[in-house]
């Protein structure tokens, strides 16, 4: 059976294509589009002002994100996949007897919403704290959802703007009905307002389906209590259609689109991040951190905390915006940060900085993968303590519990001591000897690996500032001493590269793989694989900055950042088709061999590139994955 079919025949299945445009949409798109986004989506209008986290899908199929998808899917070979997808879910419909192309029709054309209010965050907190299934829950004697005003809901919606409202409510109102008499219980009907209301009371009165545990859908509701004194509630307000697992999960929506509770369109803090977004976008989500931290209370909030201490609580308290859109170029993916005004800047923010750009001029042309950029000075917070873990489980044999991890947040003094311990075990200290001695310039950039039956190639390197390389530099003889006398199997020699020390590792289980080398070089801290020290240190005939494609990539992005990313995607799906082309007789070998775009195949999807960047109290990363136009 189908994600679908299961999702139809199981306890969601009066919203069962509701919840499929959240779930199919979003994995039948993984990417969105990018232009300004001059107002939130039209869904935020219903959605309480104090909402923690909304996330809306575009479901307009005449719309532009959708024409654009379509032009970029029919230019990777798959120009027919929309309606493939709609045939399908046609064809399960109608196996099932209850959904048609006009139910279709009416649902699309508009657009959804998952809705997550303070009361979620509140219950999960409770419950993870108490290790109960939940904190609180309603009555088993309590007669119908309708009748529960004491029901304090699930802090969870859904809500769609149809393209028929009529006939879009006319579908659920079957729907409901269907399932009312598969469970053998009462349909109830109600208003709220002048809102209409749909309920089916679950709980000791219902037989419970059972649940397919490979479907991640229907795990995912399980966690609504639905099987167990939970219901199922719909409503339609004007032209908005809600779905939620109680009442007051309803009702609170209802109040937004009466007008008696603010909504998150009149936010001020959403209206802020939805301006830095694309206007036209396949998926907009926002989240409130601040609002976030206060449900999950002081005590959660410490443990958060305590993973990265020099990070003050404020920097988990902005607000944070993402958008995936559809362009001509590809598909666009743009995250915003607002941080909240009690940060320091000082502390939070990595400065623009135009010396990242030229970054790609010390990488050789034909590189596969390319990072560079700055770091922020909270980088190494916590590395000092998670490094001491990892040692001392190593020595010990016992590996961290998992689970309740978290339960268990040492306190400063803990941590101190496990990093002493590890660093006796070491022979230097790891906070002072090594994390405190390096810097913020990082550049990291790697050839295609090649493999064969025998061996594997690969020419890799990573090197970051170090503000004393004399003194990084006894820490690396230590760590080759370590290494030496561990056991492991492995030799290690040394060679001088620009007057500077480097230490090999190799040895018989190394056998044709390439050599790990480290050590300091002038003032960098640089590991590498193969020739990755070399091309390094070597200016190269001709860089990765002089390829047109990554000139192309990098035009489509904000021109001032403070790190810098690149694939060359290219070079993987040429290597892959070529592959195909052999291993299966077919013509597609000799095209491959040439990396340009053809009329239409995965041979277009070309490279990804990104750019992370500050501006004012603001952070932003946006990325494309670059599809060739023929």
């Amino acid at each position: 059976m189908t994600l679908t079919l299961r999702w139809a025949s199981g306890m969601w299945r009066p919203a069962a294509t509701l919840v499929l445009m959240a779930g199919l949409t979003a994995s039948v798109w993984p990417l969105t589009e990018v232009s300004a986004q001059g107002e939130l989506p039209a869904t935020a209008a219903a959605a309480p002002e104090a909402t923690v986290l909304f996330q809306s899908l575009d479901l307009d199929r005449e719309g532009t994100q959708w024409q654009l998808t379509e032009e970029l899917l029919a230019r990777v070979g798959l120009p027919d996949a929309l309606d493939l997808w709609e045939e399908a879910i046609l064809e399960e419909g109608a196996a099932a007897g209850d959904f048609t192309e006009a139910d279709l029709d009416a649902l699309l054309g508009g657009e959804m919403a998952i809705v997550v209010t303070p009361q979620a965050v509140e219950r999960a907190a409770a419950k993870f704290a108490s290790r109960h299934e939940r904190d609180a829950a309603p009555d088993a004697a309590d007669a119908t959802p309708l009748a529960q005003s004491r029901n304090p809901g699930q802090g969870v919606a859904a809500i769609l703007v149809p393209g028929d409202p009529d006939a879009a409510w006319s579908y659920v109102e079957g729907q409901f009905a269907d399932l009312a008499a598969e469970l053998d219980v009462e349909l109830e009907e109600g208003m709220y307002g002048e809102a209409e209301l749909l309920a089916i009371a679950r709980g000791d009165r219902a037989a419970t389906p059972a649940t397919d545990s490979d479907d991640p859908m229907a795990e995912w509701m399980d966690g609504f209590d639905l099987h167990s004194r939970g219901s199922l509630v719909a409503g339609r307000a004007g032209d908005y259609i809600i779905v939620g697992p109680h009442q007051a999960d309803v009702t609170g929506i209802v109040d937004v689109v009466d007008g008696t509770v603010g909504s998150l369109a009149d936010s001020d803090e959403a209206q802020a991040v939805a301006a830095e977004l694309p206007t036209d976008a396949l998926s907009f989500t926002y989240v409130d951190g601040q609002a976030i931290i206060d449900a999950l209370g002081p005590e959660l909030a410490a443990m958060l905390q305590s993973q990265a201490p020099q990070m003050p609580q404020e920097a988990w308290g902005g607000r944070f915006g993402f958008a995936i859109s559809a362009d001509g170029p590809g598909f666009r993916f743009d995250t915003i940060s607002i941080l909240s005004p009690d940060v320091i800047p000082d502390e939070m923010l990595v400065e623009n900085d135009p010396a990242v750009a030229a970054a790609a001029g010390r990488a050789p042309a034909g590189t596969f993968a390319f990072q560079a950029g700055r770091l922020p000075e909270t980088a190494y917070a916590s590395a000092p303590y998670l490094l001491a873990q990892a040692v001392n489980d190593a020595v010990s044999g016992v590996e961290q519990a998992d689970g309740h991890a978290m339960m268990n947040v040492p306190t400063p003094e803990e941590m101190e001591e496990e990093i002493a311990t590890a660093s006796a075990t070491l022979g230097f200290d790891l906070a002072a000897d090594l994390f405190d001695l390096l810097g913020y310039e990082f550049i990291a950039f790697s050839s295609f690996p090649s493999i064969n039956f025998d061996s594997f190639g690969i020419d890799a390197v990573a090197a970051v500032s170090t503000t004393d390389p004399d003194a990084l530099a006894e820490t690396a003889v230590k760590i080759a001493a370590l290494i030496d006398r561990s056991g492991a199997g492995v030799d290690v020699s040394t060679r001088t590269v620009a007057g500077d020390t480097v230490y090999v590792v190799t040895g018989p289980e190394m056998e044709g793989a390439p050599a790990v080398e480290f050590g300091v070089i002038e003032d960098q801290a640089v590991i590498s694989l193969g020739g990755g020290i070399e091309d390094l240190t070597t200016e190269p005939a001709a860089s990765l900055a002089q390829d047109p494609q990554i000139q192309t990539v990098m035009g489509l992005l904000p021109g001032e950042y403070y790190q810098v990313g690149y694939l060359d995607i290219g070079q993987a799906i040429d290597s892959i088709v070529m592959l195909m082309g052999v291993m299966g007789g077919m013509d597609m070998a000799e095209s491959a061999a040439t990396p340009v775009a053809t009329a239409s195949g995965p041979e277009n999807i070309r490279a990804l590139g990104a750019v992370a960047f500050q501006e004012d109290d603001m952070t932003g990363a946006s990325a494309i994955l670059y599809i060739a136009e023929p």
